[in-house]
């Protein structure tokens, strides 16, 4: 009973813990790479690392030098971040309640058969080589760049084939990738590692960071921000001749990234180990992309297969009750039905319901949650009456459109609109206004015809 008694609460307090991580609304974490080499520079880095009081911290690879022992990795990692590793089984002290350091293979650490002082001085997820984890609005994914790793580590190997589909899956505001060889660098010693350019921007990264080279440098490579970070503590490197997409370069001393993440926002800085600021950095959640396909009926001309281009707003909205809005855009319909939309608080891999609003047309659902997938979604109503909720769409001709008529926006297509139409044709009013139903630019006969059509058939908004 003693024992089971015990178990209990270990496993309510890791629980509870992990929960609280998970929901924080901000973290702040340290990035350190290449920097297991025991003596006073990583001693200095990890002054400056704790300095900062991070919550956690990442490292960029070669953990342990020269060759991986399990004779050196406790000096050269416990000795200076015991108090960040669960579970220690090092000399140097007391570990932490929950496990705080994330390391990613390097070379070094291979340098040992099947890297195992690594892997079994530190219990991490997944199969240790690689895995993912999450901290409040980031979604981290360390990979194992070594020619050693047994998955392959090109874009088309087994880790790469997880990572992408990983990240298809992460609904957190922001999306980590972190490694040792670094992809695009100007490091005179070794460079870029192209095989490790993978598409990371289009499977919904958000920054990617690597060491490797001893040196710190900052680069943008066709709109994905990449970081090199290998001053952790052991020898500096060179800069050779800047590669294409470099923007900031620095290696006169060592140090460590700090790093801050919100829910809106993602600030990088590095610091060397006299605590100067050398470099700072900011990105922003990735913009969400909808591309609509939608018809509005008085506006569609079945005659030229053609519809009057005309602003449409959409509506995200959680799938679960009340649906609260999480956001909107409003964008030009053009002559083919199709807008695109641009979304700055919606997430990945998270469900929502798409509500279409026209200023003279019957509010729409989609007819269940839909979700973007590495920044992206598309959707088409035209195509089914399925696509709508409730199949409230209207055939025009073989296209499926929004129903005309709700000039009001009240929900309902009745006798208030007919009153608003037939009242603004009687005095023939014309421009852009809320009753000009079939978009010629005049209120008239035309559309009153499809308002009443509508008010007689009872079209009424159909949703959750």
């Amino acid at each position: 009973m003693k024992y089971f008694f015990v178990y209990i609460l270990i496993t309510v307090k890791t629980l509870s813990l992990t929960a609280t991580s998970s929901a924080q609304d901000s973290v702040r974490f340290a990035v350190i790479g290449d920097y297991g080499n025991a003596g006073p520079d990583e001693l200095a880095v990890a002054n400056l690392v704790d300095s900062y009081s991070p919550d956690f911290i990442i490292t960029l690879g070669d953990n342990n030098y020269d060759v991986g022992s399990s004779f050196t990795i406790d000096a050269n990692i416990g000795q200076y971040y015991h108090s960040y590793i669960y579970p220690y089984t090092g000399t140097f002290g007391s570990g932490a309640v929950i496990n705080k350091f994330f390391p990613s293979l390097g070379n070094h650490d291979w340098g040992t058969p099947g890297a195992l002082p690594y892997l079994n001085y530190f219990s991490l997820p997944g199969n240790e080589r690689y895995y993912e984890f999450v901290k409040g609005p980031v979604h981290f994914f360390v990979i194992d760049s070594d020619t050693n790793e047994y998955d392959g580590r090109d874009s088309s190997s087994i880790q790469a084939v997880w990572l992408k589909n990983s990240l298809s899956q992460s609904s957190s505001r922001f999306n980590i990738v972190y490694f040792h060889h670094p992809p695009y660098c100007s490091g005179l010693y070794s460079g870029s590692e192209e095989i490790m350019r993978w598409p990371f921007k289009s499977w919904g990264a958000d920054a990617v960071l690597s060491g490797h080279e001893h040196l710190y440098e900052r680069l943008s490579i066709n709109g994905l921000t990449y970081f090199v970070n290998g001053l952790g503590g052991n020898l500096r490197s060179f800069f050779g001749f800047p590669v294409t997409g470099s923007q900031f370069r620095y290696s006169a001393n060592y140090g460590a990234m700090i790093v801050n993440s919100f829910k809106d926002s993602m600030i990088f800085r590095f610091y060397n180990i006299a605590n100067s600021l050398r470099d700072k950095y900011k990105i922003i959640p990735a913009v969400k992309t909808l591309n609509i396909k939608s018809f509005i009926e008085g506006f569609y001309d079945t005659q030229n297969s053609s519809m009057t281009a005309d602003t449409v707003k959409i509506i995200l909205r959680k799938t679960v009750s009340p649906y609260s809005a999480v956001d909107s855009a409003s964008s030009i319909i053009n002559s083919s039905g199709e807008g695109v939309f641009n979304f700055y608080e919606a997430n990945n891999a998270t469900e929502y319901y798409l509500v279409v609003k026209h200023r003279n047309s019957i509010e729409t659902w989609s007819t269940a949650g839909t979700k973007f997938n590495a920044n992206k979604m598309s959707y088409d109503f035209s195509i089914s009456s399925d696509q709508a909720f409730g199949n409230n769409l209207t055939l025009k001709g073989n296209i499926y459109c929004i129903y005309s008529g709700d000039v009001n926006q009240d929900r309902i297509i009745d006798a208030e609109d007919m009153s608003i139409t037939d009242n603004d044709a009687f005095i023939n009013l014309s421009g852009y206004v809320i009753s000009d139903v079939n978009g010629d630019n005049t209120v008239d006969a035309g559309d009153l015809s499809i308002t009443d059509n509508n008010t007689y058939m009872s079209v009424v908004s159909i949703y959750p």
